[in-house]
């Protein structure tokens, strides 16, 4: 029995670490969210797409919640998302190779970001009615 608690408590410990990246993630989405155009014209709040996106990310990862690269996997997304050029894409995409097997998942991870976030504003955009934009 004690073994079993002091598993769960140690599971618990490593879901609060994702927990803490996820919101991390999060903070970088809503502020460059704040700035998009898309998500003003359908006033839209940047929150629950960031939200959504952070979601889809983490549904896509391998392992489960608690486990240690998803720390790794957060991160690299971060950093994706903070890229301003080219070159610091292209480096951030050499620096997560390993993590993510090979260059050319790295580069899909990178994209698929920009996947994640039309979906995320598709989903906002049909719940708040869809249509065109400022209505």
């Amino acid at each position: 029995m004690r073994k079993i608690l002091i598993a769960i408590c140690a599971v618990s410990a490593l879901a609060a670490c994702s927990t803490k990246e996820q919101t991390g993630l999060k903070e970088i989405l809503v502020d460059k969210f704040k700035d998009d155009q898309d998500l003003k014209d359908y006033k839209l709040d940047p929150e629950p797409v960031a939200e959504c996106v952070v979601k889809e990310i983490t549904d896509s990862l391998p392992g489960f919640a608690g486990d240690p690269r998803r720390e790794q996997y957060f991160e690299a997304y971060a950093r994706f998302l903070s890229v301003r050029s080219p070159n610091d894409a292209e480096k951030a995409i050499t620096d997560y190779t390993q993590l993510f097997g090979s260059p050319k998942r790295a580069r899909e991870a990178a994209n698929g970001v920009t996947e994640f976030v039309m979906n995320c504003m598709g989903k906002a955009i049909e719940k708040v009615g869809g249509g065109e934009p400022g209505q």
